[in-house]
């Protein structure tokens, strides 16, 4: 439980990126409502869109890769198993909507909190995007 608590606590920080990148680029206004994640994905788009290449992927691709995952922990935990000394392990077992279970091992969750830092970081580093999409 505490390592879903720490996905939770890391895709917060996640969000306070996009939000500060957003913010930066004059869209206050556009993010005041609604979930960051979605207002990330159309600006996101619209900047790739306008661009000449497709490296704006690299910053959406990725987010949307943990969303999927991220949002089993949050919105479809059905069980947890702790079990440190038998075959699987801690797993967390949650429905999707794509109505199918998902057995998620402690090692996957940990790999998903290291990719949420990672995907925090490059979007740390990423130059500020200052055009404005009004």
């Amino acid at each position: 439980m505490g390592t879903i608590g720490s996905v939770q606590v890391a895709w917060s920080f996640l969000e306070n990126e996009m939000r500060r990148k957003m913010r930066a680029a004059g869209l206050q206004q556009k993010i005041a409502k609604g979930p960051i994640i979605s207002h990330w994905r159309t600006y996101m788009q619209e900047l790739e869109a306008r661009s000449d290449n497709s490296v704006i992927a690299e910053y959406l691709d990725p987010i949307e890769k943990i969303a999927a995952t991220r949002n089993l922990l949050v919105h479809g935990i059905q069980s947890l198993s702790v079990d440190p000394y038998g075959v699987g392990g801690a797993t967390v077992v949650c429905a999707g909507p794509d109505c199918f279970i998902h057995t998620l091992s402690i090692e996957i969750i940990r790999d998903l909190l290291s990719e949420i830092a990672t995907t925090t970081r490059s979007i740390r580093m990423l130059r500020t995007m200052v055009e404005r999409l009004d």
